[in-house]
């Protein structure tokens, strides 16, 4: 996975009604985060997966919204290794 098909996957997240307004500004919060070039490449996904896990641990915030935050720390952690 690249940085474009995780931008499209963050884009989906955003657009998805049932995630809460609060989340989608993670969401794009984290999508500039990544798409930034100035900083290290890991240390922007660190970053990004430090938001996320954030946001995750939040007890208000919907399973459904949960598990697509999940699937996009998966995505963030499988970048970083790359």
């Amino acid at each position: 996975m690249d940085v474009d098909v995780l931008s499209s996957r963050l884009d989906e997240a955003i657009k998805d009604p049932a995630i809460p307004k609060r989340v989608k500004v993670i969401l794009e919060k984290v999508k500039v985060e990544v798409r930034d070039k100035k900083k290290d490449a890991d240390i922007s996904l660190t970053t990004a997966i430090y938001e996320l896990d954030e946001i995750v641990n939040d007890v208000n915030i919907p399973m459904h919204s949960k598990t697509v935050i999940w699937d996009l720390i998966g995505s963030l952690e499988s970048l970083k290794g790359s």
